[in-house]
């Protein structure tokens, strides 16, 4: 724990005011160093997780675990065993199990305690719903006393087991219904009318501005309208999934008109350092929003991602961050000001929480679109991530994004979702209109293959949401996309903007042994048909054009329904078979201004009859890494592989990608052996990686050249010796799907080469997909080198030819 660097002894005055002065210096020095939202990390994240697990641990006692000696007054004296529960909570939500010597013996004290207080025993209930099913007999327990406890005439809960109570009370309420909500998704009996009578009393408390209070008198509270939002999104999933099921029907409900409008008080109030409307209960606020965050689907609350701007005010206010050290410890007092007072283990906990919970990997991004129909199922991915999580046993999160934001934003998760009944707004219905775009792209690639268009960027969709959708697809993303009700207006809009986008490219209906019918739950009998529109590496788009998924999602049937079965398989398949990474991630690099290059390399990707740019902004984006990584300036350019050879000055490297398959013509062989022979390297990479695009360029050049082709674990341009900031990358990872290819764990680099007489190399082959790689995006059925791996072997290869020259 960071202590002041102030003396334990009581000095005289004036050494007490030097004293004093140094401990502010020191406040002041720590608070220059401050993480902010701008520049938070995933790795803070972390740091600051671990540092709140041992503060908390090292807070307990013997005798008392975390209640509080003194409790600090009458109304928290009675919720005995909360601060405990509380505690042990937040550290599940942390990562620890309840097998954890730390905690066996807390939990042992939940087990045998009796609680009498509606906030410790709905806390409770969490940490027994985290828990095995054998102690779903405790959850149980809990869950009748919460019910016993039920005032109808408040439609809630008083501070202890008061039946009679009229006493209104949002704060304590809301954890009443969070404990009966866990017994409930496990499966535990709550009639429907406890839902009701909670649903109908904070629907009549909500404030005219959309907020809520406490007990219904005075201004709105943050933390209040998070309570009572947390509760209708309970009753939402409860009594009214089936009346989302038919197409309109939400926008109907009171429930969502009223969450609606607590959601617009969020948007204009949210504040991540300050409880708007109340002074106190910042970290019980926070926590709130947190809930209300991940139950919405919102990443931004008032313009502000909520997750990032909390996390570093939280981290501003608790830890001490060393950035040589890269560690973290907690400081002992609020933002280490030594005239701050001393930091509540319950607040740690809250904070804790929060980061915790927020942090999980985002599973699923549901698209919005104000001039469009995009949420007629409010609950649709909201049920089908837990029916995920729940299956992969994992935390995850979903999230909404905009047709408004980057598509960089919408790589926050592996899968992006678009469902409607409508034909959107932002996707071109008139053939004239998408016959022009077409035909622009068809001619821009034409130009592009013949290396016509160098430093230019194919033509503007007709509408920017188009580019931002093709951008989010080129830089690793799938969409799935599914026609609600009996419209086909969705379908045919998706037909049509993939049509816009990737006129090269060809709809198909999927087969039955496709990964989103087989690959972790398969569907029997007889299957929905789905679309797919792929670039022969991976889907780009999959899209149901009849069958509604989205009602399917809205109600949530039984686990075995094979409408959430594929789902799920979809999810898995984009995925990597859940590599989801977490939230504050990067998901894409962007070139680092700051940083000063030293090595220019010139790349050809060159262009043939064949698919030879599948991954069309893979080079683009290794060429953000190796500037950040290596201080590589690398400008790709693209010719006809049969001109590789008139090209001067000569290029660093030629790299020739495809999927199946490889006739060279005699122009072509010409080139590629002249270009060789001149001092030049060239790559042939299998895109993917599971076709036999390379083994047919091997073949092509065994008559090239007299050397045979040979494995290079020992040359240079693996083992990196010779060349400066080159690594090692003759043992490496492979992604998860090549481990069926192989049929075994393999650990080295497969890269094979034809050298000439001073071992240089004229020709690199690589079966194993790299370019897909080099986005570091997640996808299953690609056999290759993990991302980071593919950019380090890749960023050999280019620097020894670049500095060998």
């Amino acid at each position: 724990m960071v202590q002041p660097p102030c003396s334990s002894r009581l000095p005289a005055p004036a050494a007490r005011l030097a004293t004093l002065l140094m401990c502010l210096v020191a406040w002041t020095a720590a608070a220059q160093t401050d993480i902010t939202a701008d520049n938070l990390r995933d790795e803070h994240v972390q740091l600051a997780i671990n540092a709140l697990v041992e503060e908390i641990h090292a807070r307990r006692t013997v005798d008392r675990f975390w209640e509080p000696n003194p409790y600090p007054g009458d109304t928290t004296r009675t919720q005995a065993g909360g601060y405990t529960a509380l505690a042990v909570l937040a550290l599940f939500y942390a990562g620890e199990t309840y097998q954890s010597e730390r905690l066996k013996d807390a939990i042992e004290y939940l087990t045998r305690t009796d609680f009498g207080g509606t906030y410790a025993i709905g806390i409770r209930a969490h940490v027994w719903a985290m828990l095995p099913p054998k102690f779903d007999a405790l959850l149980d327990k809990d869950r009748t006393w919460l019910l016993s406890a039920f005032s109808d005439r408040a439609a809630g809960w008083n501070y202890e087991h008061e039946p009679t109570t009229g006493r209104r009370d949002n704060s304590i309420t809301q954890y009443g219904a969070l404990g009966l909500w866990e017994a409930a998704k496990r499966g535990q009996r709550v009639e429907p009318r406890y839902w009701q009578l909670m649903e109908d009393r904070f629907i009549a408390m909500q404030l005219a501005d959309g907020g809520w209070n406490y007990t219904g008198d005075g201004p709105s509270t943050g933390s209040m309208t998070t309570a009572g939002l947390t509760v209708l999104f309970i009753t939402q999933d409860f009594l009214h999934a089936q009346d989302a099921a038919r197409v309109g029907a939400a926008k109907e409900s009171p429930n969502q008109a009223a969450i609606n409008r607590g959601l617009q008080w969020m948007d204009a109030n949210f504040s991540a350092t300050n409880n708007p409307g109340r002074d106190l209960d910042y970290y019980y606020y926070l926590y709130g929003v947190e809930r209300v965050g991940l139950a919405s689907g919102y990443k931004f609350f008032a313009g502000k991602d909520w997750y990032r701007e909390g996390a570093a005010e939280l981290i501003r206010r608790l830890c001490a961050w060393n950035p040589e050290a890269k560690t973290m410890t907690i400081h002992r007092t609020l933002g280490g000001n030594p005239r701050a007072g001393e930091l509540r283990t319950v607040d740690l906990c809250f904070a804790l929480m929060f980061l915790s919970r927020g942090r999980v990997p985002v599973a699923i991004n549901k698209l919005s679109d104000p001039a469009s129909t995009w949420n007629n199922r409010p609950r649709d991915v909201a049920n089908l991530t837990r029916r995920i999580a729940e299956n992969a046993e994992a935390g995850l999160n979903w999230q909404i994004v905009s047709t408004q934001a980057e598509p960089e934003q919408w790589l926050d998760a592996p899968l992006l979702y678009l469902a409607s009944h409508e034909y959107p707004a932002w996707i071109p219905r008139d053939p004239a209109v998408i016959r022009r775009a077409t035909e622009e792209q068809q001619q821009f690639r034409a130009r592009r293959a013949a290396g016509e268009a160098n430093g230019q960027t194919p033509p503007a969709l007709p509408t920017t949401e188009l580019d931002k959708l093709r951008r989010y697809l080129d830089l690793g993303g799938t969409l799935f996309a599914v026609s609600e009700g009996r419209s086909t207006a969705l379908a045919d809009a998706v037909l049509a903007a993939g049509r816009m986008m990737y006129p090269h490219l060809e709809w198909r209906d999927l087969p039955r042994d496709h990964p989103a019918y087989t690959i972790y739950q398969p569907v029997r009998g007889a299957i929905p048909v789905l679309r797919g529109l792929s670039n022969g590496v991976r889907e780009l788009i999959i899209l149901s054009p009849v069958t509604d998924f989205s009602e399917m999602f809205q109600v949530s049937p039984g686990k075995e329904d094979p409408l959430f079965n594929i789902g799920m398989n979809i999810f898995l398949y984009a995925s990597e078979m859940n590599r989801a990474r977490p939230r504050l991630d990067q998901h894409v690099l962007q070139r680092d201004a700051a940083r000063v290059g030293s090595v220019p390399a010139t790349i050809v990707h060159a262009t043939h009859a064949g698919a030879w740019d599948a991954e069309p902004l893979a080079l683009d984006v290794f060429a953000a890494w190796a500037w950040n990584e290596r201080g590589l300036d690398v400008t790709v350019l693209n010719r006809p592989l049969a001109t590789i050879h008139t090209i001067s000055p000569r290029p660093s490297l030629v790299i020739v990608s495809g999927l199946t398959g490889l006739e060279l013509s005699e122009a072509e062989r010409h080139a590629v052996r002249a270009f060789a022979e001149a001092g030049g390297m060239i790559l042939f990479e299998n895109t993917g990686g599971r076709g036999d695009f390379t083994l047919k360029a091997e073949d092509a050049l065994r008559g090239l050249f007299a050397n045979p082709i040979r494995a290079l674990l020992r040359h240079p341009v693996i083992t990196g010796e010779g060349t400066p900031g080159a690594t090692s990358v003759g043992r490496i990872t492979y992604r998860p799907f090549s481990f069926e290819v192989f049929g075994s764990r393999e650990t080295a680099t497969r890269i094979r080469g034809i050298l000439g007489a001073d071992d240089r190399p004229l020709a690199l082959f690589s079966r194993e997909d790299l370019l897909n790689g080099v986005l570091d995006q997640p996808t299953w059925g690609v056999n290759g080198y993990a991302s980071n791996w593919s950019r380090e072997i890749l960023a050999n290869i280019v620097q020894y030819a670049a500095t060998r020259r």
